[in-house]
């Protein structure tokens, strides 16, 4: 599953009214949906919403869905029947054209995650389909009518993950599974939200692309090293594991999202641990990421480690989601080595505006003990765990041009006191 947090761009397409003749076409786009502008719903299919698809596209937060509108396309049905809502409560309908070829996948995000969302995704005709929907003349591609997840905060889409094309009523896996999309298809996709006076909803849309990802770990001495490979989505989940081979090489195909960052941790157990970061900004133009270099340090008591991955949202001690991979692969190389002692140490991004010098000593002490507190939580001794902040007297880049450059000073190292 994938539970990516970040507001994307929403991009939105005109398509020629003759498609659903009584609709409004959406003409804004927006980053952000406030609470005084949220985008619109329609309950019927004639007036579905249309939406562009093209790359990453998010839709909301969308107005409440409120009736089955007009017409009641969908009708009462079985409780037992996989392929139809046992009936329409509060619908939103949308039109989906999409433009790329690939593996489709969206999450639906309800804004109150106690509403219960389903939904049930169709390869769009014509003009007729509406028609041809209210006659039961149409199966859909993709149906999902299990009960909301409070554990998951509701959300339901189609996923790579997921087994099952089709998901009936009661409590039941929360995804379906993702579906192979042409460039120029075009998809009705309708959400029902069972609970009256509920709250509207955000659709995020993406695509997977299976591409290789291939390297080599050697040590300090630049020898082949046999090594642990982690690959973590956005969201610090991870997708694959492998073990290099005796050469240090390894290589493995997996499924991306455009425009995400992922992360890869490396480490072995008597060395030091290292990530790298995949960037999909252009996945669509790109086959594989190869030639992955990665080296990691023996172990050696007195040795500073830098771990740039490991990173905190602004002025808060919180790390980004994307940081919990190494901080696990900390944990399990303290685990691993049982007499390892280590001085956490806190830093900040003091650039760009002027600040208290204790706020910033004291966010820096905080961050260090984040970690620490990571680290007992799973059961190592808190004796072996020191913490001290640096403020910003030791910036990665004491001027820096971009968030990515910021983004690194807020950080933690990692400083090995006893190994033996």
């Amino acid at each position: 599953m994938f539970f990516p947090r970040t507001i994307l761009s929403l991009m939105l397409l005109i398509i020629p009214t003759s498609l659903f003749p009584q609709a409004k076409p959406v003409t804004s786009t927006s980053t952000v949906m406030s609470a005084q502008r949220l985008a619109e719903t329609n309950c019927d299919c004639k007036n579905a919403i249309k939406i562009n698809i093209n790359k990453v596209t998010t839709y909301g937060l969308t107005r409440p869905p409120a009736g089955a509108g007009v017409i009641n396309e969908i009708g009462v049905n079985s409780k037992s029947n996989k392929f139809n809502f046992e009936e329409e409560h509060n619908s939103s309908w949308y039109l989906l054209n999409i433009h790329f070829d690939g593996e489709f996948v969206f999450e639906i995000i309800p804004q109150d995650s106690s509403n219960d969302y389903d939904f049930l995704l169709y390869k769009y005709t014509d003009t007729s389909f509406c028609n041809a929907l209210v006659k039961k003349a149409l199966k859909p591609v993709r149906s999902n009518l299990s009960r909301s997840n409070l554990a998951i905060k509701g959300y339901t889409g189609l996923s790579t993950d997921a087994k099952d094309e089709f998901v009936g009523q009661g409590v039941k896996e929360e995804w379906s599974r993702s579906i192979q999309v042409t460039k120029g298809d075009k998809y009705v996709l309708v959400l029902d939200n069972v609970y009256p006076n509920g709250l509207g909803h955000t659709i995020k849309f993406n695509y997977i692309k299976q591409v290789t990802i291939s390297g080599m770990v050697v040590g300090s001495d630049s020898l082949p090293l046999k090594a642990e490979v982690v690959l973590n989505d956005n969201n610090g989940a991870p997708l694959k594991e492998i073990i290099t081979g005796n050469d240090g090489k390894y290589s493995f195909t997996v499924g991306l999202k455009e425009n995400l960052n992922y992360s890869i941790v490396f480490s072995s157990d008597s060395s030091f641990i290292a990530a790298n970061t995949i960037n999909t900004t252009q996945l669509l133009k790109t086959k594989s990421f190869t030639d992955i270099k990665t080296v990691l340090p023996r172990l050696k008591k007195g040795e500073k480690y830098k771990i740039y991955s490991i990173n905190f949202y602004g002025d808060t001690a919180i790390l980004l989601p994307e940081s919990y991979p190494s901080v696990e692969a900390l944990y399990k190389l303290m685990k691993k080595n049982k007499k390892m002692f280590i001085r956490i140490e806190g830093h900040v991004n003091g650039s760009g505006r002027e600040r208290d010098p204790s706020f910033n000593q004291n966010l820096s002490d905080r961050r260090a003990q984040t970690v620490s507190n990571y680290l007992t939580s799973k059961g190592i001794e808190p004796e072996r765990i020191k913490t001290i902040g640096f403020s910003d007297k030791m910036m990665v880049y004491p001027n820096p041009k971009n968030e990515k450059e910021a983004s690194a000073n807020r950080r933690v190292e990692i400083n090995v006191l006893s190994i033996e």
